[in-house]
């Protein structure tokens, strides 16, 4: 069923390492069953994962059946999806001896992180913890996995950096032992380290966390609560499926869940979909300041400061403290320049991605959530809390440079099957826009319902609302008898 290589030398890398090629039709099965999840950032790791296991358990039956082993089994095979949903790595069992799996896409493995819980539930830790090196940017013949060696638990407490930001123990490949055969020779031996015991969750505790780690707006549910609360949780395995059940919409609080294919739809495709936008003449907003180059008090994504700051240090791993430091500043200007700042790191950022994230999740303020979900989208585009800020310059008279205006559009995930539109028009070199200008919305029947008309000293016109997927708008410009619509579906 496998097409499967023994442990081979490869030319490239260690002669220790194992490879093994994926099947191409269990990568199919496996891509499939991953869709039975919330999100493309789980549903990316349960097929990581899947086809991990798929290659690795075979060959791992095969070479423990040669030496008169017990025959391997997947820890939790009947609910790991509910696993999977949360957390990365795949459990398995050989008689007493547990394993576990932790794959990663990178091009180049040079650490290996293993997720905490992993390491600190009492009933969930393992002996070995095998970093997977998972290839499928090849032909169908030419994906493949690829162990470099492992660590054991105690290795991992004792010598494993702790990475509180993620909630990762680390270890550089080099520090680990190469050679499986090495494993197998130790089966059996006493390679864990002490581990507290977690504290009990109460019926009530359990309830309460179970209605905030469901929604589906938390990007990460295993970093929003402090870690013993959370291993308490996840270790139960009713309280993991009954989230699995609600994230996937099975359970539904009442009158606010949704198909799980709208959610999937409306937030986890909110980027992807404005790219369509993109390639009919709109811009991201970003862009248009810098073409334009100006940075005016009133453009939104303007607040952000000098162009020295916003291209300089900003972006490095070096300056990223600072910028989160600020973000809980007392001045609402400071952590909104803070926030924009962040989307200027290396889009997959970890760090920037974590503070946005938590900002995301205990600010209340609208504006602050705008620009923060915005940032999130530019370092992460998979995340469920990402936004997406679009623009066009809407030239009114040809002979007027003043009556240049900005069209911006601000689309964020809300809730589980809605999209919050936020509409702002903005003059482009002038403080104030066009006296008269006005903005006017107009749903699918050309009916009005909503418009507003600028005065001398007006800066910007706004408007909020929420909208379902397939929406369908207009937004239309007018100034005297010139006028200019834009057609918009969410």
């Amino acid at each position: 069923m496998f097409e499967l290589n023994k442990l081979q030398s490869i030319a490239f890398h260690d002669s220790n390492r194992l490879q093994l090629t994926i099947n191409e039709a269990e990568r199919e099965i496996v891509w499939h069953q991953a869709q039975h999840h919330s999100n493309p950032i789980s549903r990316y790791n349960a097929y990581l994962n899947g086809v991990c296991l798929k290659t690795f358990l075979n060959w791992l039956s095969e070479w423990l059946a040669e030496e008169a082993f017990p025959q391997p089994s997947v820890w939790h095979d009947r609910d790991i999806a509910s696993i999977w949903e949360v957390l990365n790595g795949t459990a398995f069992q050989i008689g007493e001896t547990r394993l576990v799996l932790i794959p990663s896409d990178e091009a180049e493995l040079e650490e290996f992180c293993v997720p905490q819980e992993w390491v600190d539930i009492p009933n969930w830790s393992a002996d070995y913890y095998l970093p997977v090196q998972v290839n499928l940017d090849g032909d169908d013949d030419e994906c493949w996995i690829e162990l470099s060696g492992f660590a054991t638990h105690r290795q991992l407490k004792n010598d494993g950096r702790y990475n509180e930001g993620d909630r990762t123990y680390s270890l550089a490949i080099e520090e680990l032992t190469a050679s499986l055969t090495v494993m197998q020779i130790t089966f059996g031996l006493n390679l864990q380290a002490e581990i507290s015991p977690l504290p009990s969750l109460s019926d009530l505790k359990a309830t309460e966390l179970l209605h905030t780690l469901g929604n589906l707006s938390v990007y990460s549910p295993r970093l929003i609560v402090p870690f013993a609360q959370w291993a308490s949780f996840l270790a139960n395995d009713e309280c993991r499926q009954q989230l699995y059940d609600r994230r996937l919409g099975i359970i539904q609080e009442p009158a606010v869940a949704a198909a799980p294919s709208v959610v999937v739809q409306s937030q986890a495709n909110l980027i992807q979909r404005a790219k369509a936008y993109l390639q009919a003449g709109w811009e991201m907003a970003d862009e248009i300041i810098e073409k334009l180059g100006i940075l005016e008090p009133n453009f939104i994504s303007a607040l952000a400061g000098s162009e020295r700051y916003r291209y300089g240090g900003s972006s490095s791993t070096k300056g990223i403290p600072t910028l989160i430091e600020l973000l809980h500043d007392r001045n609402k200007n400071t952590q909104l320049r803070a926030a924009d700042l962040l989307g200027c790191a290396e889009r997959g950022n970890q760090e920037a991605i974590l503070a946005l994230t938590q900002f995301l999740q205990n600010t209340q303020d609208d504006t602050l959530q705008r620009q923060a979900a915005v940032s999130l989208g530019k370092l992460d585009p998979n995340n469920s809390a990402a936004g997406v800020r679009i623009g066009k310059i809407v030239k009114l008279k040809m002979q007027l440079d003043t009556d240049r205006v900005l069209l911006e559009i601000t689309l964020l995930p809300e809730g589980t099957d809605k999209t919050n539109v936020f509409l702002r028009v903005l003059p482009v070199r002038s403080k104030t826009l066009p006296p008269n200008l006005q903005l006017i919305i107009l749903d699918e029947e050309g009916d009005v319902f909503w418009e507003e008309q600028a005065h001398n000293f007006t800066n910007s016109l706004n408007y909020e609302f929420g909208a379902n997927i397939g929406d369908y708008f207009q937004v239309k410009i007018a100034d005297g008898e010139v006028s200019i619509t834009e057609d918009f579906t969410i």
